[in-house]
């Protein structure tokens, strides 16, 4: 009888003590958020700031036109500024390499595939591609439509042996969203680098779809 109250008795601590230690926690959180408030109304931030980038998963790819955007959910002007003025600068270096070899399995500067281009330009300016046109079409955002295309975005075809499978990439470096038609610059087998139309039946063809990978 007395070894069954030991029991219960015990039962009926570690109950209490669990029960003690959850109301502490509970406790400690609401006097974590009531410091919190304390701070954010004093204007000091760095609490919920840390208390933020502790949770914060990494994000996998910046975009400068959604660093911030306003209520209507348009990106500032000197944002999108900073995005047009970067995507000015990487096609006018694309631009230079015209006429560079096509060389299997080269990116650059003496010779390119057509993903050794695309990641090497990007590369410049800190932007990281595999050297695979077809892991290139999965680095990005998907652009579904022809029209909504933008100036950098990189666009995909099929290979020789079949227009299914991406087998080839290029940078977008003007739009005709009326047309549905685009310009773009690549290393083209057979000329190098070069800058070539959406309306060449070659491509028209063998085209796949693209990606945005600056916002």
């Amino acid at each position: 009888m007395r070894f069954k109250n030991f029991i219960l008795g015990s039962i009926m601590a570690v109950a209490a003590w669990i029960a003690a230690a959850n109301s502490i926690g509970v406790q400690a959180r609401y006097e974590d958020d009531v410091t919190e408030y304390s701070a954010l109304i004093a204007g000091d931030s760095l609490p919920m700031q840390a208390k933020v980038e502790r949770t914060q998963q990494q994000l996998a790819a910046i975009s400068l036109v959604n660093v911030a955007k306003n209520q209507e959910g348009e990106a500032p002007a000197s944002l999108k500024s900073a995005s047009e003025s970067l995507l000015d600068n990487l096609l006018a270096t694309a631009h230079k390499y015209i006429g560079v070899r096509y060389r299997s399995g080269h990116s650059g500067p003496d010779g390119f595939d057509c993903s050794g281009f695309t990641s090497y330009i990007f590369r410049q300016y800190d932007i990281k591609l595999t050297h695979s046109s077809r892991a290139q079409y999965n680095e990005g955002e998907r652009i579904s439509d022809i029209a909504s295309l933008k100036k950098g975005d990189l666009v995909f075809f099929g290979g020789s042996r079949s227009s299914k499978n991406i087998g080839h990439v290029g940078i977008v470096t003007e739009v005709d969203p009326t047309n549905r038609s685009f310009k773009f610059i690549h290393a083209s087998t057979s000329s190098g680098i070069k800058v070539d139309s959406s309306l060449d039946p070659y491509y028209t063809r063998r085209y796949v779809g693209a990606c945005r990978v600056v916002q």
